[in-house]
């Protein structure tokens, strides 16, 4: 996964780097809080149609887990 980062990281973008079928684990201090990416992924799992991003966290919002589901209807 690539951390897009304008004046502030892009989450719907760098989202969109990792790879489907892939798992990332990062910290909300270097990506961004878990609310913000649970928005996120709620926006970009309606616009793909599926349940494209899964996001989980182990321990309160520190870590994030972000999972990409590959699309099996194409």
């Amino acid at each position: 996964m690539r951390v897009i980062r304008e004046t502030q990281v892009n989450t719907p973008e760098s989202m969109l780097t990792i790879e489907q079928g892939a798992t990332v684990e990062v910290s909300c201090v270097d990506f961004a809080p878990f609310s913000t990416v649970k928005s996120a992924s709620t926006r970009l799992n309606q616009r793909a149609g599926f349940t494209e991003f899964e996001v989980t966290t182990p321990d309160n919002g520190a870590t994030i887990i972000i999972k990409r589901n590959k699309n099996n209807n194409q």
